[in-house]
């Protein structure tokens, strides 16, 4: 083959790559993998438009509103992405996901916990250690005044200290974060304070650092920032003995019935995973995910559970472990509810008429909070209790509205018959929302 056909060949190919990236940029003809948030939910891309005049030609924000509308046009884009990524990745130790940091073995932790393991996260929010202590000592005198309310109502009070897994597992940290390591940690003085004051709490943290090195599977999964499946049936069966401690109570035991070892990692085990966005998956080696009852359970009670807390708590709703309650209500971050009462499903708290009934029906409140959500003490629930037993649901009706459009907003299908309702009715969108809001909160008076 002469130079000149060698040249040819080349020019064709590289046409052709060209011109495949082109067409795939304007037809989407081949569907890739999305990219991922950090939710792992696929990136919706929402570019301003910027006018071309002499203004934004000067600040080059035209220009770079050009460059960013070319880039989230380019065919195979989720191609290069990854496989920028990838390489990073395997051979920078580096991720694009701030959110993510990559440690030895791959293991991954979340940013969050590592700046609360670091003391970065307590010098954001505090100007010394000084100040951190004063203001948990003021949270836990307000704990002890909510507990002797609480305990007017029959109810009775439960903390769970969650450990981050840097506090843990700190020797899997990248060097320079294993050198940053702080002196003082804040969950370390709120279960110092508890100890002091004769709070129940459960201290998983020094549990954990204890058990660590005699136990078969690690207690946080390598590619998550929570607890291992593994660890689930330890952690439920010592709250429930703890429960029992606190109360008069009879709550049955927790047994692991198959180990069950796999490597299908869904829910938490592979959480971090994917929103890495890389070209290759990790390896992912087999771990167990046991089936566990409840066993013991002849003669025992059924108390009603209210739980306030961060994430940690999702995985216990896959578990036996909420069968041990006649009802249990789940105010994730004090803000959105999960429940036993189907209706109560992903309705703000501040929004749930019912709140206050649930609060003073509970037979046992539980706050299960991870080190770096000690920063924002139980998300106001102290507050949020004690406005609640003092005025009850006292919700305004306006706020009920804005929360019922809101609801409608948040389900793509119930908002699309919303907007076909209007233009039927001849009505602006926002005024459809608003009258079937008022329609669907005077049924529910209705049907009380």
């Amino acid at each position: 083959m002469n130079k000149n056909q060698h040249n040819i060949i080349l020019f064709v190919c590289i046409i052709t790559m060209l011109g495949a990236i082109v067409l795939q940029g304007l037809t989407h003809v081949v569907k890739p993998k999305p990219l991922l948030n950090y939710m792992n939910q696929p990136i919706i891309y929402q570019i301003q438009k910027k006018e071309f005049n002499t203004s934004t030609l000067h600040d080059r924000s035209y220009q770079n509103y050009l460059a960013e509308l070319a880039w989230q046009n380019t065919g195979f884009r989720e191609f290069f992405a990854r496989s920028y990524n990838q390489i990073a990745f395997s051979f920078f130790d580096k991720t694009y996901n701030p959110y993510i940091i990559k440690g030895n073995n791959h293991e991954l932790y979340l940013s969050g916990t590592v700046d609360d393991a670091t003391g970065k996260m307590l010098l954001s929010r505090f100007s010394s250690v000084e100040e951190a202590k004063a203001k948990a000592q003021q949270n836990v005198q307000a704990t002890i005044t909510l507990m002797d309310t609480l305990h007017q109502h029959g109810t009775q009070f439960l903390f769970v200290f969650c450990p981050s897994k840097p506090l843990v597992y700190p020797e899997n940290l990248p060097e320079c974060y294993r050198d940053s390591l702080a002196d003082f940690l804040l969950e370390e003085y709120y279960i110092q304070l508890f100890k002091e004051n004769h709070i129940p709490h459960i201290d998983f943290l020094n549990d954990f650092k204890t058990v660590k090195d005699t136990i078969s599977y690690p207690l946080f999964t390598r590619l998550g920032s929570h607890w291992a499946s593994s660890t689930i049936p330890f952690v439920a069966d010592s709250i429930l003995r703890k429960m029992e401690e606190i109360t008069e109570f009879k709550l049955p035991t927790i047994k692991c019935v198959n180990p069950n070892l796999t490597r299908n990692y869904t829910a938490q085990d592979g959480e971090l995973e994917p929103s890495l966005n890389l070209l290759f998956p990790l390896y992912k080696p087999k771990h167990p995910r046991p089936e566990c009852v409840l066993s013991d359970t002849l003669g025992t009670d059924r108390p009603k559970l209210l739980v306030v807390g961060d994430g940690n708590f999702v995985p216990f709703e896959k578990t036996c472990f909420l069968d041990a309650f006649s009802t249990w209500n789940y105010w994730k971050y004090n803000d959105m509810v999960v429940s036993s009462e189907p209706s109560f499903n992903w309705k703000k708290v501040r929004f749930l008429p019912e709140a206050s009934q649930i609060l003073e029906e509970a037979d046992i409140v539980m706050a299960v909070y991870t080190s770096n959500y000690m920063y924002d003490y139980m998300n106001g629930f102290v507050q949020t209790a004690q406005d609640l037993l003092k005025n009850g649901s006292d919700i305004p009706q306006e706020a009920l509205i804005n929360a019922t459009i809101e609801s409608i907003r948040n389900n793509e299908e119930w908002f699309k018959a919303i907007e076909a309702q209007a233009q039927e009715r001849g009505l602006s969108v926002e005024e459809n929302l608003r009258l079937n809001a008022i329609y669907i909160l005077e049924q529910q008076k209705d049907n009380k």
